[in-house]
Order: structure tokens, then sequence, then C-alpha cells
């Protein structure tokens, strides 16, 4: 599955080569941009916290293991919900 990016999120097929697939890297990537953004954003970048969740996949606690490693490196507080709707996320 190509990589998909849209306002909803991005999809793809964990693995593969950067750019074709979900790879680790493309998540890295999208995370750091993420977390960059918010923080160019904040009147108190040093305060900042993010939460997260996940779907039962497989790939899941991969996924959000590289998501709150990503974060934290950026000195982001990571609240993680672990299983959870979108809806609950947001």
């Amino acid at each position: 599955m190509t990589l998909i990016k849209s306002i909803s999120g991005i999809r793809g097929t964990i693995g593969g080569k950067p750019d074709e697939g979900l790879s680790p890297v493309d998540i890295v990537r999208f995370t750091s941009a993420y977390g960059t953004w918010i923080k160019s954003q904040s009147s108190n970048p040093g305060k900042l916290k993010v939460v997260i969740g996940r779907d039962a996949r497989i790939s899941g606690e991969m996924v959000s293991n590289i998501v709150v490693g990503t974060l934290q490196g950026l000195v982001i507080d990571v609240i993680d919900l672990v299983f959870s709707t979108t809806p609950t996320v947001e």
C-alpha cells in the first residue's frame, strides 16, 4: 500500500522503504514535524503535553513506542491512553 497523507491522518502498510510504506523512519519524520510544529505554536513550549492512543493492530505497540520516544526527545510530555478510540483521544 502506498503511503497516504490526508487531513484525517497518515495511512500505509508498516515496513518497506521510507516514503513507500509506513516505515519507522517515516513515523519519526512525521512525529518530529508535528512536535516541532506544536512547539512553534505554543507560548510555553516547555510545558507541552500530547495525548496518543491506538487500536489493537499488531503494529500499534511499535508505532506507539516510536511516537512516544520521538516526542519525548523533543521534550514533550506524552499521555498514552494505549487502546482507545479516535474520539477519546481527541
